[in-house]
């Protein structure tokens, strides 16, 4: 059988995925950010160059930066980086 891998919030049992501890640790998703759990994933977004003002790139990256957008990342059980917590996390990652 094969090692399937997941988002943090899908492993809650569904489709045979569970969360795996490490060194005894869980991963928590309350936790994000804080916990000494060693596996994380930081995701992040690359453009050639700046992009243009009021560009759907330039926007989407404003959005992803934005309450609304970091409320939606952490919904799905991710830490953004552009949160006093994710600055650190992301900058190690």
């Amino acid at each position: 059988m094969g090692e399937r891998q997941s988002e943090l919030r899908a492993t809650d049992g569904r489709n045979g995925l569970h969360r795996v501890a490490v060194d005894r640790r869980r991963p928590v998703v309350e936790e994000l950010g804080e916990s000494s759990y060693p596996y994380r994933e930081v995701e992040y977004a690359y453009t050639w160059g700046l992009p243009p003002a009021g560009s759907l790139t330039s926007s989407f990256l404003t959005y992803l930066r934005s309450g609304r957008g970091q409320d939606v990342i952490s919904a799905h059980g991710h830490l953004p980086c552009a949160t006093p917590k994710g600055l650190k996390v992301c900058a190690d990652g």
